[in-house]
This record gives structure tokens, C-alpha cells and sequence, in this order.
């Protein structure tokens, strides 16, 4: 609140010393706080007079009125954004302003995001968390961190063909390191292919990080795709996350290529191909990614590419071992004393207690053991899951059964449930003369097992059986009992004539 003149003239005419009374008796009667005592005092002392007077609370920096044209130029900026297939929010139109119509000093964002609600033309967004809020994940130096991640897009064409996309952008400086489209679903050999051409252009990266698709990591379901072997041969680590937060910096360039190849149509395979060329050179070098902030300005990835330190490439390849204990860090140690059976060159066959871990552990020193194939589905990867004996004849039971969406898995006839917190997934058995054991896909780690043949304490009257009810049964977490389970319904309440 300012003080008034009459108050300021007081103050430069007070003397404790002839008044007779103390600065804080004077200040209580006249009603103003020792400190803007002391300092009106101070700036008679440095000013005369004139310091009476207080200064002009008129900001330093007014603000700068627009007229109409600017806002319809920010409209036409959002539509001509819009048109090439680019970003259109509030800080894309202002480095538009900036970069593109030369203006100074353009309006601020907070201003063209004003102007763009008060238009109707602003995507209505939900609130969400402030991003200051979020912990940003990013490694300081470039080709420490690829991140890769493939999507399928459409083609305009008259059968909407469909391609499938495959980026790797680096981690800390968002560069795209190598974009490429093939006309083949998702798989290890494009990968690779994308891989080795960002390699030759750009230098090893330290690490991969994906997910865990066939074509990329799938050491959490307890295999190697070939593609991290290939990897390891380089000397680059694979890792791989569990959503697709773990990699947003590349997900959410999916939408930016998206858009792009969307505002030019591609019809053909080689059209895409092409426009990924010209999109890489936009992405790089002419967006300002607002995620690489320098000052109070954002750059662009080859900027950031530039001025980044950059990271020494791996000089040795991975030790196959370091690849094992990175799998057996996946599994549940069940019976660590027992050994596996047999040992060769080309292949390691784990028994049915056995472990990964375990048989690597059993290998010759220099020995380049590669696991045994099974019969699964996943033709890039080789699989290092305990393995059946090959005893299921006596039994009845696939190598690979399925969690239905109401967590119930048919074995040998019956419906065992199993937990609702396993449904829709993947499990494999491994089978001896009288044990049965289950494996999950995601993490390779032991579900439930039984003795065989199946005997059961209880038999509800319905077709489903909760697990508990099995004789002998082990579960990693086992779902609560349900007396009722697929029993009849009870009858609709009559509704009130």
C-alpha cells in the first residue's frame, strides 16, 4: 500500500532526539512499520528532499498492445502449421513468428494461447498434472541412450495398406538417429536393418532401450531375440521397459511423423520412404523441440546433437554370460541345488527344476552357448524357459496354455482359477511323471504347481474350481477362495407390482 505524502513528510521531519520519543513509538503513532520508516529515511538520505516523493509504480516493461491483424495472423499461422502436417499450439505458432516471419518480438505464448481459446480453435484438454510435477528422465550426454519403438500407419491407398515404422531417437539430445518404413509387420530382421544404419551414420550407441516386442528385448519373458545378441556382439546393452512411459520421448514422436505423413497422403511404400528422408530433416533441424530448453529459448535436436557432449562407443563386445545373469534375474529360484542334465556346445537344455541360471552356470568356460528353440510363436527370439521333458503324453497338457480375461486356464479338462490379477496372459507348463509347474510369459517367473493327476478337497457345483481347491497346489499368490465360484446365479428380485 503506498504511503501517503503527509505520512512521507513526517518521516523526513522526525528527530527521536528533539521529539523526545523512540522510532518505534513514532512509527505506532503514525501507523507505518519500522521498516518503511527506515527506508523512506534512506532514500531522503541518498535523494535530499526529492525522496519524499515515490517513485512511478508504472512496470518497466509495459504491456504491448496488438492490434486485430496480429491475431489474424496467429489464426493463419495455426492454419498454415495445420496444413504441413506440423504442431499448431501456442509455442509452435510462436518460433513460426519467429523464425519464419521474422518478427522481433512476436507475441508471448501465454498471449497467442489467449487469443487461440477466445477463437474456439484451442483443443479442449482435460487438467492434468502440472508438469513441474513430473520427473524428467533424459541421459546427459548423446548416444548414451537410443531409444527405438515401431508403429504401423495406413497408407492412403484404395485397401489401406498398411506399413509398419520404426524409430530411434537419441535420449538426451532427441535427435532422430534413423527413421525407417518397411512394408512387413513388426519384426527383428527390419529392426536390425534400422539399427545398422543409424550405426553407420551416427556411431554405437552405449544402450537400446525398447519394449518388449518380439523384434527388440524379450529378455523379461526369459529369451534372447536375435536382435539383442546382435546388439551384444557390438558391445550395446538392450534394456527394455514395462509401459510406454519408459519411452515417451519416442512415443510421442509417432504423433509428430504421424501428422506429417498424414497432411501429404502417401499412397505407396516408396512415398513414405521418402517423406521420412524429409521428415527427419524438418524434425532435426528446423523444429525447436520443447523438450531442450537453452535459456529461455527451445533449440532444435541438431542443435542440441552439437552442443551435448557426447558419449565413447563400447569398444568390447558383452560377455554371453552377462546376458544369462541378466535372463536369470528374471526367474524365482525354486530348486537351486539341482543341476542340469545335459551340456553341449550349440544348445542348454534347463530340466523341469532347473533354471537359467543354473545351466549357464554349469558351461564350459568359452563356451558361446546358445538356448534351445521351443515351440512358441516368437520365430526372432530364442526361448530360455524351462523346457517340458517331454513326458506329455501321460498328460494332456500344451507346453502353452492361456489366462482368460476371467483368470481361469483349462488344464486336463478342469477350469482352474487363478486370479484375476493374471488374466489375458500367456503361461508355459513344464511336466514330469507326477509334478506340473507353470510359468508365466512376462516375467518367466513360476506361477502355481501341482502334483499329478489332479485331485481335488472340493468340487464346486459349476465348471470353474478355484485353485485352492487342488490338492497339493503351490501359487505365487493365491487368489482368494470363492465358495460360489460359476455356481448358479441367484434369481432376479421380483420387481414391486
Amino acid at each position: 500500500m503506498a504511503i501517503p505524502i503527509t505520512l512521507r513528510k513526517k518521516i523526513a521531519d522526525f528527530d527521536p532526539i528533539r521529539e523526545g520519543i523512540t522510532v518505534q513509538q513514532f512509527c505506532k503513532n503514525i501507523g507505518v512499520s519500522k521498516q518503511t520508516y527506515y527506508n523512506i529515511k534512506a532514500r531522503i538520505a541518498e535523494r535530499g528532499r526529492a525522496g519524499i516523493v515515490p517513485d512511478s509504480t508504472a512496470p518497466l516493461n509495459p504491456r504491448r498492445v496488438y492490434d486485430d491483424k496480429i491475431r489474424q495472423q496467429v489464426l493463419q499461422a495455426r492454419g498454415t502449421l495445420q496444413a504441413r502436417g506440423q504442431d499448431c499450439g501456442p509455442w509452435s505458432i510462436f518460433y513460426f513468428f519467429l523464425d519464419e516471419l521474422g518478427y522481433d518480438q512476436p507475441p508471448s505464448r501465454a498471449l497467442i494461447a489467449q487469443w487461440l481459446h477466445e477463437a474456439g480453435v484451442a483443443d479442449i484438454n482435460a487438467r492434468k498434472r502440472p508438469r513441474k510435477s513430473y520427473r524428467h528422465f533424459a541421459r546427459g550426454q548423446v548416444n548414451e541412450l537410443w531409444q527405438i519403438d515401431a508403429f504401423a500407419y495406413r497408407l492412403f491407398d484404395v485397401p489401406h495398406t498398411q506399413v509398419t515404422i520404426y524409430q530411434v531417437i537419441d535420449d538426451a539430445s532427441r535427435f532422430d538417429v534413423g527413421s525407417q518404413a518397411f512394408g512387413t509387420p513388426e519384426n527383428g530382421t527390419d529392426a536390425r536393418i534400422t539399427l545398422s544404419g543409424a550405426i553407420d551414420a551416427y556411431g554405437l550407441p552405449q544402450e537400446v532401450l525398447s519394449d518388449n516386442g518380439d523384434a527388440f528385448a524379450t529378455y523379461h519373458r526369459g529369451r534372447l531375440s536375435q536382435t539383442e545378441r546382435w546388439l551384444a556382439s557390438l558391445g550395446v546393452q538392450s534394456s527394455a521397459g514395462f509401459a510406454p512411459t519408459t519411452q515417451g520421448k519416442d512415443e510421442r514422436s509417432h504423433q509428430t511423423m504421424t501428422k506429417f505423413l498424414d497432411a501429404r497422403s502417401p499412397t505407396t511404400l516408396a512415398q513414405v520412404q521418402q517423406l521420412i528422408v524429409d521428415y527427419r530433416n524438418f524434425y532435426n533441424t528446423r523444429r525447436r523441440h520443447q523438450g531442450l530448453l537453452r535459456g529461455k529459448m527451445h533449440i532444435t535436436p541438431a542443435q542440441a546433437w552439437e552442443i551435448i557432449s557426447h558419449a565413447q562407443p563400447p569398444t568390447q563386445p558383452i560377455d554371453p554370460d552377462v546376458l544369462w545373469t541378466k535372463i536369470a534375474k528374471q526367474y524365482h529360484r525354486i530348486h537351486p541345488d539341482n543341476q542340469a542334465d545335459t551340456l553341449a556346445a550349440d544348445t542348454v537344455v534347463a530340466t523341469d527344476n532347473a533354471l537359467p541360471e543354473v545351466a549357464a552356470s554349469n558351461r564350459a568356460p568359452g563356451n558361446d552357448t546358445k538356448a534351445i528353440q521351443q515351440d512358441t510363436p516368437h520365430a526372432d527370439s530364442s526361448t530360455v524357459m524351462p523346457s517340458s521333458t517331454g513326458v506329455n503324453a501321460l498328460w494332456p497338457i500344451p507346453d502353452k496354455l492361456w489366462i482368460n480375461k476371467s483368470g481361469v486356464v483349462r488344464v486336463m479338462g478342469h477350469g482352474l482359477y487363478v486370479g484375476l490379477r493374471f488374466k489375458n496372459r500367456a503361461i508355459y507348463s513344464s511336466v514330469t511323471d507326477d509334478y506340473a509347474e507353470f510359468f508365466t510369459d512376462h516375467d518367466g517367473e513360476k506361477l502355481f504347481s501341482f502334483p499329478l493327476p489332479i485331485q481335488l478337497n472340493q468340487r464346486p457345483p459349476g465348471g470353474q474350481i478355484n485353485i485352492n481347491h487342488v490338492v497339493g497346489m503351490w501359487h505365487r499368490q493365491p487368489p482368494e477362495l470363492k465358495p460360489n465360484l460359476s455356481g448358479p446365479r441367484p434369481s432376479r428380485r421380483e420387481k414391486p407390482s
